[in-house]
């Protein structure tokens, strides 16, 4: 009775076609050996449930997603516990149904985007980074692929992905966050003192752990420095 249920939940014939489905479609397989095909094919199917019934009423709109950055950067400034429910609104304006969903050992998945038919997209990001820098970086690290095309079916994006379009994410993601003539120009400067880090984020409209983390990423500060700045999030999953 057990095996029934699952294979309904799970919409298969039989639960030991799973590695033969999770091969097949636009996945993006990871080379990671910690990838468990039954974890992974649960965990995308449990995704799929969880954005099920998110009503969204326009479709994927590039140009309004684009448009919304400053606005969605404002909530860096917000609580951990407003992010998600704000995300899902702007995203929802954009045709971007939205959660954040519990990571399992097995799918080492930092986000998953897949296009619905109705001419909208599911985004869904885990709980594996509890750090609000890496958290944020992540975020627009996502949209960067879908900004830059990379979404023909589904994506998953793992966190050993490597690759041109994980590249070019990643660069979006920081240019997005800080522009990059700005940076280059703070980081010749060579003035890392917590007061000089704060003058130069309220000029990107960023709170001052953003630009921590991005230092300490770019190996000019060590990872005990300001530890008091740092942001870490408890989001809420679903």
């Amino acid at each position: 009775m057990l095996i029934i249920q699952l294979r309904k939940r799970l919409n298969v014939s039989s639960l030991l076609r799973i590695p033969e489905i999770s091969q097949t479609g636009a996945y993006r397989l990871a080379t990671d050996t910690d990838l468990d095909p039954y974890v992974l094919f649960t965990w995308l199917r449990m995704c799929d449930l969880i954005l099920k019934d998110q009503n969204v009423k326009h479709k994927l709109d590039i140009g309004k997603l684009e448009s919304k950055i400053p606005l969605i950067k404002k909530l860096m400034f917000e609580d951990g516990a407003n992010v998600q429910s704000r995300l899902k609104t702007y995203l929802s304006q954009c045709g971007i149904k939205f959660s954040i969903v519990k990571s399992f050992t097995g799918a080492p998945v930092q986000g998953f985007i897949k296009r619905n038919d109705g001419g909208t997209l599911n985004l869904l990001m885990t709980t594996r980074r509890k750090s609000a820098d890496i958290f944020w970086f992540t975020f627009f690290h996502e949209i960067g692929h879908i900004v830059n095309g990379d979404i023909e079916d589904k994506l998953i994006d793992y966190d050993s992905a490597k690759g041109e379009a994980e590249d070019k994410a990643n660069q979006f993601a920081a240019n997005a966050l800080i522009d990059l003539a700005a940076y280059e120009g703070f980081v010749e400067g060579k003035d890392f003192t917590l007061a000089s880090i704060k003058r130069f984020s309220a000029t990107q409209n960023i709170p001052a752990y953003i630009l921590i983390g991005r230092l300490q990423k770019d190996e000019h500060l060590p990872y005990s420095m300001y530890p008091a700045e740092k942001v870490r999030y408890e989001l809420p999953e679903g």
